[in-house]
């Protein structure tokens, strides 16, 4: 599967076996805890995943939305994403490992 919209599937807990698919959006996927197999996908979106607060395995995405994910505290991982979107994510407060970051939304 090259592109995969589970938009507001909020019955969705396990994404292990979605680490392949090349462009994937999960946006408002509640039940989702767990992303670490997700660190192959090249655009994720994961916006207001509230129940995810480990990114760590995430720093291989090109493109990655974190919207509204309330939950998540550390984002270090991630400077070698290309676009990433922190917007809302109030539990965020260091963001200094993020300097090569291309295009970086804190908005």
């Amino acid at each position: 599967v090259h592109s995969l919209n589970l938009t507001h599937c909020t019955g969705i807990t396990d994404v292990s076996a979605l680490g392949r698919v090349h462009s994937l959006v999960l946006a408002g996927c509640t039940g989702i805890t767990d992303v670490s197999a997700l660190g192959n996908v090249h655009t994720l979106d994961l916006t207001s995943c509230t129940g995810i607060t480990d990114v760590s395995a995430l720093g291989n995405v090109r493109s990655l939305k974190l919207s509204y994910c309330t939950g998540i505290t550390d984002v270090s991982a991630l400077g070698n994403v290309h676009k990433l979107n922190l917007i809302g994510c109030t539990g965020i407060t260091d963001v200094s490992a993020l300097g090569r970051v291309h295009s970086l939304d804190l908005s």
